[in-house]
């Protein structure tokens, strides 16, 4: 996953820094991190206004890898017999975001178990004191003993890694094999030698889940969503053809809100349970959302009868485009400013575009990035 986020991070880089998607190798790379050091100093003002989205993603990112590094090596509990010391993973500074306490087993008037009755995993059981002045959650299976070798997930007895990616517990006998995991955690084991009574929650359980692959329909649509979000994030990327107007937004909502109510109505006839048939129709409209943004413009290029026409274009102001021809949209290319303002304002410019069966136009941005590659390549 860290590996696909930082994959997508780079696509986003690439286009945005007017550097068209295409052989991104090393040399590639330095020349746009060259060119972003670049704007960024001569004038870093407008810089961070014009790309705020992508510096706030890179930001988060950077902060939450540094944030789980600290976490693994400083942040710590220490119980004893007067009570439960948190010590923070932040430095001194920003000790005041997350600060250090103390909770002494005085305070506490009992403590409860929780799992969550849909998931069944033992890692997602939460330990909850009854505390004054306020209560303490923890994940329970988080925090291991400091001189205990063995890793949490490696103490389940039998779970097979199919077991653990599709579902959590599916018979009694896993049921009973997850709740004597989570009381084995070292958390809950010395809540209970100090004399704190700890019950499970009985309005929620640990349940039994249920296992999509036990379902031929439910496992037919978990994998139609991992399918359509891999081809609508491909597709987006590698199509060279995009909008010449404003995305039809509405097209998109109506592709979701089809997908879902039909795989809502497909998963209930399948016998699916209730729960699990609202989240994978969820999950299976956003899904064909986001594959109906490329999915259209394959579409709308399908049915078109025409092809590509070449069209003249005024550079009226920087990356807007005036048509020579009324009936034509304007064009506005804002995230190749970069290439477009060594033109003068007034001069003509081509560009390919065809207005498909469903009655959109889009503009074939492959003669574009073509000039834009020797531009770049010339200019570095």
């Amino acid at each position: 996953m860290m590996i696909a986020v930082f994959a997508a991070l780079l696509w986003v880089l690439n286009l945005v820094f007017d550097s068209p998607f295409g052989n991104l190798d090393g040399e590639a790379l330095a020349k746009l991190l060259g060119k972003v050091s670049q704007r960024l100093r001569e004038a870093p003002a407008r810089f961070l206004f014009d790309h705020a989205e992508v510096l706030a993603i890179v930001v988060l990112a950077i902060g939450q890898l540094w944030y789980l590094r600290r976490a693994s090596k400083h942040e710590r509990l220490f119980l004893d017999e007067s009570g439960i010391r948190y010590q923070s993973p932040l430095p001194e500074a920003l000790r005041s975001l997350q600060p250090d306490w103390l909770l002494r087993w005085s305070q506490v008037r009992g403590a409860r178990l929780v799992v969550p009755k849909a998931l069944g995993y033992p890692d997602l059981a939460v330990l909850e004191f009854d505390a004054v002045p306020e209560k303490r959650r923890f994940f329970v299976r988080q925090w291991s003993a400091a001189d205990s070798t063995v890793e949490p997930a490696a103490q389940d007895e039998g779970v097979s890694l199919r077991e653990r990616f599709f579902s959590g517990s599916s018979s009694a006998r896993d049921a009973e094999r997850t709740m004597r995991a989570i009381e084995q955690s070292p958390l809950v084991r010395y809540a209970r030698a100090v004399g704190i009574a700890v019950s499970a929650d009985a309005s929620r359980g640990t349940g039994s889940g249920f296992p999509l692959e036990s379902n031929r329909h439910a496992l037919v649509g978990a994998l139609s969503v991992i399918v359509l979000l891999c081809y609508g994030l491909t597709d987006i990327a590698v199509y060279e053809e995009s909008y010449a107007v404003d995305p039809p937004l509405v097209l998109f909502f109506l592709a979701a809100a089809i997908g879902a109510l039909a795989g809502m109505l497909w998963f209930a006839l399948a016998g699916v349970p209730r729960a699990e048939t609202l989240g994978l129709s969820l999950f299976l409209g956003a899904a064909a959302g986001v594959a109906s943004y490329p999915g259209l413009l394959r579409l709308n290029a399908a049915t078109d009868t025409e092809g590509l026409r070449a069209c003249e274009y005024r550079l009226a102001e920087y990356v807007v485009f005036m048509p020579a021809d009324a009936a034509l949209p304007v064009l506005k290319l804002s995230k190749y400013a970069d290439y477009w303002g060594q033109f003068k304002l007034g001069t003509m410019h081509r560009f390919e575009l065809r207005q498909g069966g469903l009655g959109f136009y889009q503009v074939n941005m492959e003669p574009v990035h073509a000039r834009m590659r020797e531009y770049f390549a010339g200019r570095n």
